[in-house]
């Protein structure tokens, strides 16, 4: 091995070691138990507070539990029924942040403003737009199942 080969070898070395001490330094950067139990805590207050506070989250948890079990019995495979679980509790995803949106956005001021307004309804948008998605959705799947029992027959 000449001279340049020896120096490329040891850049190489050079950069996994930095590699390493990067890799290192995100593990120490992991939360300790108490952390994460604070963590899961917060989570459960948030929540129990969209839950117990907002009727619409718990409409979407009716709607999200009936499409699981409709998802669960229909004759789809298995990826497609996790396609169909899945948009719909991404609408329960959407519905929470619309909530904590729009708590921001009363905490900051209770007086009417087109920006608040603004952003009350964006956020809300988020919650029809997830909707959509999980209606196109369900209605591919349930279309491809419909056209294969009409080429069956």
């Amino acid at each position: 091995m000449d001279r340049e080969e020896m120096k490329a070898k040891i850049a190489e070395l050079a950069n996994k070691v930095n590699e390493l001490k990067a890799e290192i330094k995100v593990l120490g950067e992991l939360k300790s138990p108490q952390e994460l139990k604070d963590a899961v805590e917060y989570s459960a207050r948030g929540f129990r507070a969209v839950l117990f506070g907002e009727k619409a989250f718990r409409t979407d948890i009716v709607v999200f539990a009936v499409s699981a079990v409709v998802a669960f019995c229909l004759p789809v495979t298995w990826c497609e029924r996790a396609v169909m679980v899945y948009t719909v509790f991404m609408a329960l995803v959407a519905e929470i942040a619309n909530t904590a949106i729009e708590t921001v956005v009363d905490r900051i001021s209770l007086e009417r403003h087109e920006l608040s307004g603004r952003a009350k309804d964006i956020a809300s948008s988020l919650v029809v737009v997830a909707f959509i998605g999980a209606g196109i959705a369900w209605a591919i799947i349930l279309g491809g199942l419909v056209l294969s029992w009409v080429h069956a027959k």
